[in-house]
Formats: structure tokens, C-alpha cells, sequence
């Protein structure tokens, strides 16, 4: 269909996938995002994610079903292959030990981590030498800190240990597979979780309580995470495997 390099991007219509697409489609990629909130009649039609035209398909990470429709779309729109994967979905929920319910800790597994082992399930039979994987975690996986972020930090934590493994796994194929992880990203306004994790308290609180965890004293850029995936995506990174990008402003190192 097209000589252009295919990348696949979930959440793709979310702030740091739409930087994604941005980034990747100034570069010459063509990108398909994928998001929940895209509506179905829309699938395989090009439409925009910010200042980028995109190719949009709906995709529900938690079933199988949905998951290899939109692969085998975005394989059909790249010609028959995909150069890459980027897997930017992910939840958010404010999970205290003493009211955590088994429905919040299972969609927090089932969405973050689950949910990408099944996209790269569906994509890698349609990636060959040279292409690559990359799963965006988060600085909370190094983190202890901060109050109700245990299961989104433990499902981040496995999702970079899932990265390791898939990358040995993959490594005979050609098939690099990284992770990323932001640190503070600010996205305004902030969700009920994210202000719970934070402290509590006000938007503006919230706020000023996570600057200060930033030795760099200011949040980072969608931007600056795009720049990234379109540096391990790129030969540039043809050496680097298995590994995390911390991508934080030195937030993990104090």
C-alpha cells in the first residue's frame, strides 16, 4: 500500500501519543493511533491527532478480539508489515491497601501490563529485522513515595521487566524492544487519581508538591518523550535493547 515505515501507536490520541505521532510523522513514519475513545466508524480512515494525519482505529487493550483487529488494520495499512510498535496506553488509579477491590487492581494489570503483551502478541509476526517494540512505563516504578500509586507503580515495574524478557526473546529476530519512562508529565487538568497520588489537596497543590519532587524544578514535555520513541525507534538505537530510558528531569536519582 506504501513504501512508508508503520508504526502503531496505542493511545494514540492521548497527550504524550499525540506528541508521538507528531514526532514520528514529521520524520516520515506512518502511523496508525489507536485509542478506546476513537469512534469504530472511523477505523482504517485517515484523521488527525493534533497537527498529524494519522490513520485511527478504535482498540480495547483488555480484549484479545479487538486487539488483533486493529494489528492486522495497521499491518494491512503499512503493506504488510510493521516498522514498530509503541504501546503509550495506560490507567491511572489512586489504590490505598486499605480500599483497594480486586476490579481496580485487575484493570490496572489487565490494561498496563496485559494489555501490551497482547499488542506486541498480535504485532511481532508482522515485524521483521530492524523494526522495534517500545513500552511506555513511568518513573513510579522506581518510586515509593507516593500515597495510593502502588499498583500503577507495580504494574509499571513489570511492564519494564515484560520489556527485558520480550527482548531477549526477540533478539534473534532483529526485533529491539525498549522501554521509556516519563517522569512528571503535566497534563491539565489533572484526574481524581492523579491529585490523590499527588498528596491530595487542590489542582494548584498537586501541582506544586510534584514540581518539587523534580531535582530539574519543572515537569517534562509530551515532546520531549516523543523525541525519545523516535530515538529508539530510529537506527540510531540499533544497538540498544532491552533497557529503560528514564526520561524524568532526576526525579528517580534523588
Amino acid at each position: 500500500m506504501t513504501a512508508k515505515k508503520t508504526v502503531l501507536v496505542t493511545g494514540g490520541t492521548g497527550g504524550i501519543g499525540t506528541a508521538i505521532n507528531e514526532r514520528l510523522t514529521a520524520e516520515g513514519y506512518q502511523v496508525v493511533a489507536a485509542d478506546l475513545n476513537i469512534d469504530p466508524s472511523q477505523n482504517g480512515a485517515l484523521g488527525r491527532t493534533g497537527t498529524a494525519e494519522v490513520y485511527l482505529h478504535q482498540v480495547e487493550v483488555q480484549d484479545s478480539d479487538s486487539v488483533v483487529a486493529c494489528v492486522q488494520s495497521a499491518v494491512e495499512i503499512g503493506g504488510g508489515s510493521l516498522a514498530g510498535v509503541v504501546n503509550c496506553h495506560g490507567i491511572v488509579r489512586h489504590t490505598p491497601i486499605e480500599t483497594v477491590t480486586d476490579d481496580q487492581m485487575g484493570m490496572v494489570w489487565n490494561v498496563n501490563v496485559a494489555g501490551s503483551a497482547r499488542v506486541c502478541q498480535a504485532a511481532v509476526p508482522h515485524m521483521s529485522a530492524d523494526s522495534a517494540i517500545i513500552n511506555i512505563s513511568s518513573v513510579t516504578a522506581w518510586l515509593g513515595r507516593l500515597p495510593g500509586a502502588s499498583m500503577y507503580g507495580a504494574s509499571k515495574s513489570a511492564l519494564q521487566a515484560y520489556t527485558r524478557y520480550l527482548a531477549c526473546e526477540l533478539a534473534e529476530r532483529g526485533i529491539r524492544v525498549n522501554a521509556i519512562a516519563p517522569g512528571f508529565i503535566l497534563a491539565l487538568p489533572l484526574s481524581e487519581s492523579m491529585k490523590a497520588i499527588g498528596w491530595g489537596g487542590s489542582e494548584e497543590q498537586v501541582v506544586a508538591r510534584l514540581k518539587a519532587e523534580i531535582p530539574m524544578n519543572r515537569f517534562g514535555k509530551c515532546e520531549e518523550i516523543a523525541d525519545s520513541v523516535e530515538f529508539l525507534l530510529s537506527p540510531r538505537a540499533s544497538y540498544i535493547t532491552g533497557t529503560t530510558l528514564l526520561v524524568d528531569g532526576g526525579v528517580a536519582a534523588r
